[in-house]
C-alpha cells in the first residue's frame, strides 16, 4: 500500500490535464456550436474520471504515511475527493440541464485542490512568494554576524532555511521532522532526535548529510540544492559545541580555519551576478562534440553549469567548430579564442561571458555590437587586433569590466585617456613593461585528447594560453623525465603505440611549470569473454561483466558504464580466446571521494593457460588519499616482471573498503568504480 501511495505524484497531473482539456473542448463546442466534438469530450471525460479516482485513491494512501500539515492535507484531500465525485457526476449527467454548471464547479474544485497540493509540497505561500530568478542558483547566504546575535541565528538558521526547511516546515514535515524553529529541532522526528550531544559526530542530521548523493537516505534529496562543504562544517562545529540556540557569537568564536572559510564565502557573495543565474547544464552531446573537435572545455565547478572553453592550437576553426561552440553559449563564462581567425560574427549570443580573450584574432570594430550584450564581462583582451576608438564606447557601459588589454591595437591614447576618466577603476593595459625581479612559475599545460586508450591512433594536443616566448617540451620515453633538451612541441601528436606522455612549459625568466603526464594505451587484445566473481551494487550494475571489455569508458560519475562495488573488492577473469604474450594490465577507474568513491588501493594480476590453475604475475600498490580531491578518471597499470604466455587473465582490483579516518564519513563503506580492463 505504501508503494501504491507513492504513485500519487506521478498520477496527479493526469486528471488536471485531461479534465481541463475536456472543459476547454466543451466551451469551444458551445461557442462554435460544434456537435462533432462530443465524442472527443466524452472520451476525455471518461479518461479524466478514471484518472481522478485513481489519483484520489493513491493520495489517500500517501496521506496515511504522515509528514504533512493537517489543515492543508484535509483541504487538499476533500477537494480531491470532491473533484473525482463531480467528474463522475458530470460524465453521468451529460444529457442533463445542470451538466455544464456542475462541470464548471468541478473545474474550480480541481484548481483549488491543485493549489492546496502545491502548498503541501512547496509551502503554504509558494504561489505568491516573490522569488528573484537571479538568485535561484545561490548555494548559501552568510550575512555578516553581529557579535550580539545568537550563533544559531547567525550561522545555522540560514543553512537550514536554504537547504532543509522546504521539506521540514509547518506545512510539510517529512518524517514528522520540522527544522524551522529551535523547539522542533530539539524535538526530532519519528525516528527520534536528530542531534546526539553525547556523540556529536554521529548525530543523525550529520549522517544524512554525509551519505552519498545516490543513497536513498541522503539529505537533501538528489535534485534539491545540496549543502556546501562550508555549510556542512558549520553544522558539525555547532553540534560539536553543544548545539546551543541562545549562545551569542561573541561568546563562541569560530575556529580560525572555519572563520577564514566563512569570510571567503561572504566575500564571494559580492562575486559576478552571472553566477547567481539559474542556467541548465550543457548537454552531454554538445560537450562531446567539442571534445571530438579538440576544443578544450572544462567546468569551473562540478556543482554548477559554467564552462571555460579554449580554442588553443586551432588557428583556423571550421564552421563545425563554431556550430559546436554555439551549443554551449549559455553556459560559457570563460572563452579563449586567441590566435584564431575568429571574426565579429562568432561572438553573437554569448551573454554570460566574464572573461573573453580575442588576442591576435580577425575581429574589427564590428565586435562592438556583440560586446554590448556582455553585461557581466570582467576581462577583455583585444591585443594585436584591428579595433580602433569605436570599440571603447560600449565598453564604458560594461559596469563589471575590470581589465582591458589594448596592446598593439589602433586605439589612440586620447580615447584611452577618456575611457580611463569615465571608468577610473578600470585597469587598461597598453603594453607598458612592469619591472619585477620576482620569478613566477608558469602554469601547467593541458592535455587535450579524445580518449586514453585507442584501437588505431590518438591525437593529443598540448594546450597553453597565448603567452609569447613559452615553449612546451615533452617526452614519450618511459625511462626519462622531460627536460629543455627533450622534444619541443609544435603540432598535435599522433600516437600509434602505447605511450607515457609527460610535458612541461618553460620560458626564460620564469620557473618551469609542473610536469603533467598521461598514459595512452593502444588496445592490443579484445577479450572474448569476461566474468566477475561477485555482483556489483544494483545501483551501478552497468551491463555486468561485459562492461569491462566493451571499450566504452566514461569520465564522470553519472555515466551508466561503471561497475560499482560498495565495501567490496572486484575480481574479474578475462578469456582472450587464445594464448597471447602479455606484458601488463590496465584498469580504468573513477575517483570522487566527496561521493565516497576512491581509486583502488592495489591491483593484482594472475594468468592461466587452462582457466583453472592461475599463477601470480604482478601486483601494484597505489598511494592512499590524504585529503579530498577533484573528481577524475584514472588509467592505472600493473606491469609484469617479464612477458608471459597465457589465455586467461584474472585481475583483483582491491578497494579501501572503508573511508579513511580523515574523511567526514570515516569508517563507512566506500566505493570503487571500474568500467574497463585492458590487457597488453
Amino acid at each position: 500500500m505504501e508503494l501504491i501511495g507513492r504513485l500519487h505524484p506521478l498520477l496527479v497531473h493526469l486528471p488536471i490535464g485531461i479534465l481541463l482539456l475536456a472543459f476547454g473542448l466543451e466551451c469551444y463546442a458551445r461557442w462554435r456550436r460544434r456537435q462533432d466534438l462530443k465524442p472527443a469530450i466524452d472520451l476525455a471525460l471518461a479518461a479524466g474520471v478514471l484518472s481522478a479516482v485513481a489519483t484520489a485513491a493513491t493520495g489517500w494512501l500517501l496521506s496515511q504515511q504522515g509528514g504533512y500539515e493537517e489543515t492543508l492535507l484535509q483541504r487538499h484531500q476533500w477537494l480531491g475527493f470532491g473533484t473525482a465525485a463531480l467528474a463522475l457526476l458530470v460524465w453521468l449527467g451529460k444529457a442533463q440541464r445542470w451538466y455544464f454548471p456542475v462541470f464548471a464547479v468541478m473545474v474550480a474544485a480541481l484548481i483549488a485542490a491543485g493549489h492546496f497540493g502545491g502548498s503541501l509540497t512547496h509551502g503554504a505561500n509558494y504561489l505568491f512568494e516573490q522569488k528573484n530568478d537571479e538568485t535561484t542558483a545561490e548555494t548559501g547566504v552568510f550575512p555578516t554576524a553581529d557579535p550580539e546575535m545568537p550563533v544559531f541565528a547567525a550561522y545555522i538558521q540560514p543553512v537550514l532555511e536554504k537547504k532543509c526547511t522546504s521539506c521540514h516546515n509547518a506545512s510539510k514535515h517529512k518524517g514528522d521532522l520540522r527544522l524551522d524553529a529551535p523547539e522542533w529541532i530539539q524535538k526530532g522526528g519519528k525516528n527520534g532526535a536528530v542531534i546526539d550531544l553525547q556523540q556529536p559526530a554521529e548525530s543523525p542530521l550529520l549522517q544524512r548529510v554525509r551519505l552519498p548523493l545516490h543513497h536513498d537516505d541522503h539529505m537533501p534529496p538528489a535534485g534539491k540544492p545540496q549543502l556546501t562543504d562550508l555549510e556542512t562544517r558549520l553544522l558539525e562545529w555547532w553540534i560539536g559545541e553543544g548545539a546551543g540556540f541562545e549562545k551569542k557569537v561573541k561568546e563562541s568564536p569560530l575556529p580560525e580555519d572555519l572563520l577564514a572559510a566563512l569570510q571567503k564565502a561572504q566575500a564571494g557573495q559580492q562575486q559576478n551576478p552571472v553566477f547567481r543565474k539559474s542556467i541548465g547544464e550543457a548537454s552531454a552531446a554538445d560537450l562531446q562534440r567539442l571534445k571530438t573537435l579538440f576544443v578544450s572545455v572544462s567546468k569551473l565547478d562540478a556543482a554548477a553549469p559554467w564552462l571555460a572553453v579554449s580554442f588553443a592550437g586551432l588557428q583556423h576553426p571550421a564552421p563545425a567548430h563554431w556550430d559546436a561552440l554555439r551549443g554551449v553559449a549559455a553556459q560559457t563564462v570563460d572563452l579563449d579564442l586567441a590566435h584564431t581567425d575568429a571574426g565579429d560574427a562568432v561572438l553573437a549570443g554569448f551573454e554570460h561571458l566574464i572573461r573573453l580573450n580575442l588576442a591576435h584574432t580577425a575581429i574589427t570594430d564590428g565586435v562592438a555590437k556583440p560586446l554590448q550584450g556582455m553585461q557581466y564581462l570582467e576581462s577583455l583582451n583585444l591585443t594585436g587586433t584591428a579595433v580602433s576608438d569605436a570599440v571603447l564606447e560600449p565598453l564604458a557601459q560594461l559596469t563589471h569590466l575590470k581589465r582591458l588589454y589594448l596592446w598593439q591595437t589602433a586605439v589612440l591614447p586620447g580615447a584611452i585617456s577618456t575611457l580611463q576618466q569615465q571608468r577610473p577603476e578600470l585597469r587598461i593595459e597598453t603594453g607598458a613593461v612592469v619591472a619585477d625581479t620576482t620569478r613566477l612559475a608558469l602554469r601547467a599545460p593541458k592535455l587535450l585528447y579524445g580518449r586514453t586508450f585507442f584501437d588505431d591512433t590518438v591525437h593529443v594536443t598540448l594546450d597553453f594560453p597565448a603567452f609569447k616566448g613559452v615553449s612546451l617540451y615533452y617526452t614519450l620515453d618511459e625511462a626519462a623525465s622531460p627536460t629543455a633538451q627533450s622534444d619541443r612541441y609544435h603540432e598535435p601528436l599522433v600516437l600509434s603505440q602505447t605511450a607515457h606522455l609527460r610535458t612541461f612549459a618553460a620560458k626564460e625568466g620564469w620557473l618551469n611549470s609542473p610536469v603533467v603526464d598521461m598514459l595512452f594505451v593502444k588496445k592490443r587484445y579484445t577479450p572474448k569473454e569476461a566474468q566477475i566473481a561477485g555482483l556489483p551494487s544494483p545501483k551501478y550494475p552497468a551491463k555486468g561483466a561485459s562492461s569491462l571489455i566493451d571499450g566504452e569508458i566514461a569520465g564522470d560519475q553519472g555515466a551508466d558504464t561503471w561497475l560499482g562495488y560498495e565495501g567490496e573488492h572486484l575480481t574479474a577473469t578475462l578469456d582472450l580466446g587464445k594464448t597471447e604474450t602479455l606484458n601488463r594490465v590496465f584498469v580504468h577507474c573513477l575517483e570522487n571521494n566527496v561521493a565516497w568513491i576512491f581509486a583502488p588501493a592495489a591491483i593484482q594480476v594472475q594468468t592461466s593457460m587452462d582457466g583453472k590453475t592461475f599463477r601470480p604475475q604482478g601486483s601494484r600498490q597505489f598511494p592512499a588519499n590524504a585529503a579530498m580531491g577533484e573528481s577524475k578518471a584514472h588509467l592505472l597499470s600493473c606491469d609484469f616482471p617479464k612477458p608471459v604466455e597465457a589465455r586467461y587473465v584474472r585481475v583483483f582490483v582491491k578497494s579501501l573498503l572503508k573511508n579513511p579516518a580523515w574523511h567526514p564519513a570515516g569508517g563507512q563503506k566506500c566505493w570503487i568504480f571500474v568500467d574497463e580492463v585492458l590487457v597488453e
